[in-house]
This record gives structure tokens, C-alpha cells and sequence, in this order.
């Protein structure tokens, strides 16, 4: 990406086009169970498509993993000093900034292994959990890539800590709320489901809704 060491890898390309589906449907789950639930769409969102969702955040999730490891393993294995000092230094794990290391490797790595296991992945509350973990997770690793780099720089003469002003917290907290607008103005102007994609569900739901309404006039 450039000559700022930490971004010039070229694991990158792979590694964020994993990291965006891995993060992308952890965040489509966050706002979909709540949707689900605030507009009774329980017969067309099924438990079948958020376990689904769910196993692809296994897949990607895998792959973030493995690309973590190669980062920490090339470090490692080229034997160069300059790689050394930036993964396998004290820096990010044990340096200034490992909370913000470990906040990365326990969301991202360690609680959405969880999902291999079939009753979390297919229980709703469970679900929504970990899905904002994880959010906040991809949240940790763009602050690592970005803030770590940038603070530990060639000369230690120019080492430095970042420290947020309110103007940046201000900034992001406005990010989500702009957000949540757009999203919350869609939901209530536009269909929340595509018509188009009802048709792969509408025998399920039907008779699913016809099972239960048998079931109420025995």
C-alpha cells in the first residue's frame, strides 16, 4: 500500500475482501434481528438463513485468521529486521496499544469461533451478540492498522501517542447516527424484504402459517 511499514504487504487484498464479507454479515445480522423482531418477520427472515449467514462468518472469519497468522509467520520467516519490528517486537501485543491488540484477536478470532458450535449459531440472542462483537472487533483492527503504524514511525524521536479530541469522537459517534437515519428512512419507505426474494419461502411460510392456524381452531 506504501512505504509506512505495517501497510506494505501484499496479504492486504485478500485479506480485506475477506475481512469486509466477514465483517459485512455480522453487521447485516446486527440490524436484521433487530428488524426481524420490531417488524414480525419471523416467517420470511427463518432461522435457516441465519444459521447460513452465520456459517459463511465461520468461512471468512477462518480466513481473516489465516491471514493474521501469515502476517505474524512471514514476520517470522523472512528474517528481516525491519518485519520483525513491526510484528514480532514489543509493540502491538505487548506495547502501548495491547488492549487494542487483544480487543482485535478476542472479538474477531476467539468468541465467533463460537459459532462452530450448532446451538449458538442457531440461537437468536447468541447470535446478535457475538454479530456486535465482532462489529467491534473490525472496529479494533482498522484502529490497529491506522493508529499502531502510524505511531511507531522510523525514528523513535517521532514516536507518539494518539489521543482523540472531541471533534474525532464527535465525528464518529455522527457517522453511526448518520446511519442509522438512512437506514431507519429506507426500512420505512421501502419494502425491508425484496418481493423477489420471497418466492424461495412463501411454501415454507405458507405452510407454516396454515400448521398454526390448525393447530389454534383443535
Amino acid at each position: 500500500t506504501s512505504v509506512i511499514k505495517g501497510w506494505h504487504s501484499t496479504i492486504y487484498p485478500p485479506y480485506f475482501v475477506a475481512g469486509a464479507i466477514f465483517s459485512g454479515f455480522a453487521m447485516v445480522q446486527t440490524l436484521l434481528l433487530i428488524a426481524r423482531k420490531v417488524c414480525h418477520l419471523e416467517d420470511y427472515i427463518t432461522m435457516y438463513h441465519i444459521e447460513i449467514m452465520n456459517i459463511v462468518i465461520i468461512l471468512t472469519g477462518g480466513m481473516v485468521t489465516v491471514a493474521y497468522a501469515t502476517e505474524y509467520f512471514i514476520g517470522w520467516y523472512s528474517g528481516s529486521r525491519f518485519e520483525d519490528f513491526t510484528y514480532l517486537s514489543p509493540g502491538a501485543a505487548v506495547g502501548p496499544y495491547w488492549w487494542a491488540f487483544w480487543s482485535l484477536i478476542i472479538c474477531n478470532l476467539v468468541i465467533p469461533a463460537l459459532f462452530w458450535f450448532k446451538r449458538i449459531r442457531t440461537n437468536i440472542i447468541a447470535t446478535f451478540i457475538i454479530a456486535l462483537i465482532i462489529n467491534i472487533g473490525m472496529w479494533f483492527e482498522r484502529f490497529d492498522i491506522i493508529v499502531i503504524n502510524l505511531s511507531r514511525d522510523y525514528l523513535p524521536g517521532s514516536w507518539t501517542m494518539f489521543k482523540p479530541t472531541i471533534i474525532d469522537v464527535g465525528v464518529y459517534l455522527g457517522t453511526i447516527g448518520f446511519f442509522s437515519v438512512l437506514f431507519l428512512l429506507y426500512a420505512r419507505t421501502f419494502p425491508v424484504i425484496a418481493q423477489a426474494e420471497l418466492k424461495s419461502i412463501l411454501k415454507i411460510s405458507g405452510e407454516t402459517y396454515k400448521a398454526k392456524e390448525g393447530d389454534e381452531h383443535h
